[in-house]
C-alpha cells in the first residue's frame, strides 16, 4: 500500500539528516512516494522540492522581521502543497519557527495527518512554555539527546532515538591521531547571514594564522555557497584554501585539520564525529543579542558542553568572537598538540553518553508506522 511522505527541513543540517532517513527508507523497499522542502542533499535522492530551504534559512530576529512577508507567504505555500498531497504522514525536522506555523495551520484543516518532529525545541536554553503547546500539532517528538526526556514526559508522545549523525552504522570512535596535519577548518556557517557575519572574521584569523604558520584552510560548504565564499578569499588576496561540497571531502579533511574553527550550530556534532579538535564561535547584532538574552537559561552555547555542564569545547561568543581573540585560542592548540588531544578525549566521553545505536532504523521506524 503506498504511503504519502511530506518532509519539511529549514536548514542544512534538517536536510543532510532527511537524506539519511530518505535511504533507510529506502533500503526498506517500501511503496512510499515523498515531497519535502529541502537542499541539495534531499534532491541529490532524486525527491522533487516544493521550494529550496534557502528560501526559508534566515538568522536571528531582526533578520526573520524584515523578511517577514516571505516567510508568511512560504508558510501558506506549504499548507497549501501539503493539503494537495495529502499524505499519511508529516515528517518535520527542527526549525521550529517554521515546522510549527505549518504544522498548526495542517492540523486544524486537517487532523488525520500524523506529524512527526524530530529535534525537540531546546526549551532548556529558553522559552520553556513552548513545550505545553506542542501536543496540539506533534503526534510524535523524536528526542536527540537522552535528558530532554524529562521535560516533555506527561506533556506529549515522545521517544529518544539519538542523533543520526552518530548511527552506529555511520559511526565510529577511534583514537584522535596526530601526524603533523597540515590542514585547518573553518566553518562559518550555510545562511546568507551567517556568511556575512563569519567571513569577515575568518579572513582576519586567516591572515594572522599565515603570518607563523603554514596550513591549507579548508572551508566545507554548500554548492549555493561555493562561489561566495570563493569570492570572500580571493579579494582578502588568500589562495592558500580548499572548499569542498562533497560529503566525503568534506569529512576527510575536517578528519585530517589541526583545529576547526565552527560557528555553532549541529555542524558542531559533525566536527565532532570526525574527532578533529575545535573551538565553537558565535555572534550575532548587538540588537538580535541583546533582545534573546534575558530569554537565555544556559551558560554555554555548544550541546555538548550543555551535557557535560562545562566548557569542554571552547567557546568564543559575540564580543570574544573576533580575530584577536580567536587567534590567541588558536594558536594555543597550535603550539601544543597534546591540548587537542586532551580536547578530543574529554568530548568523546560526552559523546558516548548519547550515541544510540541505529539511530536512523528508529527515526525511519517512527515516520512510518
Amino acid at each position: 500500500m503506498l504511503k504519502k511522505i511530506f518532509i519539511i527541513t529549514g536548514e542544512s543540517s534538517g536536510d543532510k539528516i532527511a537524506s539519511l532517513v530518505i535511504k533507510k527508507l529506502k533500503e526498506k523497499s517500501l511503496d512510499i512516494q515523498i515531497l519535502a522542502i529541502g537542499g541539495e542533499n534531499i534532491k541529490l535522492e532524486k525527491i522533487e522540492c516544493i521550494f529550496d530551504i534557502k528560501d526559508i534559512a534566515y538568522m536571528g530576529f531582526i533578520d526573520v522581521l524584515k523578511n517577514l512577508f516571505s516567510i508568511k507567504e512560504k508558510i501558506n505555500l506549504t499548507v497549501k502543497k501539503i493539503l494537495e498531497f495529502n499524505p499519511d504522514v508529516i515528517f518535520s525536522i527542527d526549525s521550529p519557527d517554521f515546522s510549527y506555523r505549518v504544522l498548526n495551520k495542517v492540523k486544524n484543516i486537517n487532523n488525520k495527518i500524523r506529524t512527526v518532529h524530530l529535534v525537540a525545541p531546546q526549551v532548556w536554553a529558553w522559552r520553556e512554555n513552548r513545550k505545553k503547546i506542542l501536543y496540539k500539532f506533534i503526534d510524535h517528538l523524536l528526542l536527540l539527546f537522552p535528558f530532554e526526556k524529562k521535560y516533555f514526559e506527561g506533556l506529549i508522545r515522545n521517544s529518544f532515538v539519538g542523533h543520526p549523525f552518530f548511527d552506529f552504522s555511520v559511526f565510529k570512535i577511534n583514537k584522535f591521531e596526530d601526524n603533523n596535519k597540515k590542514y585547518f577548518t573553518l566553518c562559518p556557517g550555510s545562511r546568507n547571514a551567517e556568511l556575512k557575519t563569519f567571513m569577515p572574521i575568518f579572513i582576519d584569523v586567516i591572515k594572522k594564522i599565515n603570518l607563523n604558520y603554514n596550513f591549507i584552510f579548508h572551508i566545507p560548504t554548500s554548492e549555493n555557497n561555493k562561489n561566495l565564499i570563493n569570492n570572500y578569499l580571493k579579494k582578502s588576496k588568500i589562495d592558500n584554501f580548499i572548499i569542498t561540497t562533497d560529503e566525503i571531502e568534506k569529512n576527510f579533511y575536517i578528519k585530517n585539520s589541526i583545529l576547526t574553527i565552527s560557528k555553532s550550530g549541529t555542524i558542531t556534532l559533525d566536527i565532532c564525529k570526525n574527532q578533529c579538535p575545535l573551538i565553537v564561535v558565535y555572534k550575532t547584532s548587538w540588537l538580535n543579542y541583546l533582545l534573546i538574552k534575558p530569554f537565555i537559561n544556559t551558560k554555554f552555547g555548544n550541546i555538548l558542553n550543555i551535557i557535560a555542564q562545562k566548557e569542554v569545547i571552547p567557546e568564543l561568543i559575540q564580543g570574544k568572537c573576533n580575530a584577536d581573540e580567536i587567534y590567541k585560542k588558536t594558536k594555543e592548540f597550535i603550539d601544543n598538540n597534546l591540548l587537542g588531544k586532551k580536547l578530543v578525549t574529554e568530548y568523546a566521553k560526552v559523546l558516548e553518553t548519547i550515541i544510540v545505536p541505529d539511530s536512523l532504523e528508529k527515526i525511519s521506524n517512527f515516520v512510518i508506522e
